[in-house]
């Protein structure tokens, strides 16, 4: 089966989204009652209940078809922005969750919170830019490119880089443990580097299935963003305050 897949890998374009430049200027908040689109955490538009809309902390008077478009445009973006959040905290739980398994009981209890911080200070620096918690969806502004990039480019070196570290340090305290009172030092050593090099393997693996997946949807994610866009436009036509909000935008 990895065989399968690897052939499959190697078969792909290198970039999924190399012709497709859409991207989301500003960072979108999604909530069950609300819709908000922010930079640096200020809101410069809010949209309640896909009806109210509020542009800089202004209530905007809307008429039944500008109502009717708005909630095409909020339903839009709540179908589309939770499946390419949910799409990279899911190849990050992989990795980290390979990891936390192998380390699971390994090591004292001060190992335990160091690798424990380790790993959440990873775990942030990839969530700042994707956060799923509950019914709450956030995406940073990036263009879709950026998305395969992180998930090919980035994602997988670091998660990497992150295993050997840690569950490395592991063995390496085994190592020195086992060196004064194991007659067996040399094989189970040996073990503890194969180890590692399968958990690299396995979150290679499920990282390599994500891309995959975006591979897969790439053309539908590109298509969801030109219709959001063309929404848009036909409602800052219709509010022209919206204008200078330009969300959904295509990179040159």
């Amino acid at each position: 089966m990895k065989a399968i897949l690897l052939i499959f890998i190697l078969s792909l374009p290198s970039l999924a989204f190399a012709d497709c430049n859409m991207a989301f200027r500003y960072g979108l908040l999604i909530a069950p009652d609300h819709i908000r689109f922010m930079q640096n955490t200020r809101t410069f538009v809010q949209i309640n209940n896909d009806r109210q809309l509020f542009v800089a902390g202004e209530w905007v008077h809307l008429t039944d078809d500008d109502t009717e478009l708005l909630q095409q445009y909020s339903q839009g973006l709540r179908k589309f922005v939770p499946e390419i959040v949910s799409l990279a905290v899911d190849g990050v739980e992989v990795g980290l969750s390979s990891i936390e398994s192998m380390l699971s009981g390994l090591g004292s209890k001060s190992q335990q919170a160091e690798w424990q911080a380790l790993i959440r200070e990873t775990t942030f620096q990839f969530m700042s830019r994707f956060v799923r918690t509950g019914e709450y969806f956030y995406l940073a502004p990036q263009s879709l490119n950026e998305l395969d990039h992180f998930l090919n480019r980035e994602l997988k070196p670091q998660l990497s880089n992150l295993a050997r570290h840690t569950v490395g340090a592991v063995w390496g305290a085994l190592r020195d443990a086992l060196r004064q009172s194991d007659s067996n030092f040399e094989r189970t050593d040996n073990q503890g580097l194969e180890s590692v090099e399968q958990l690299v393997d396995n979150i290679s693996f499920g990282l390599d299935e994500k891309a995959i997946e975006l591979e897969a949807k790439s053309a539908l994610f590109c298509q969801r963003m030109r219709e959001l866009d063309e929404i848009e436009t036909s409602l800052q036509q219709r509010v022209p305050l919206l204008s200078q909000y330009d969300v959904v935008t295509e990179k040159n």
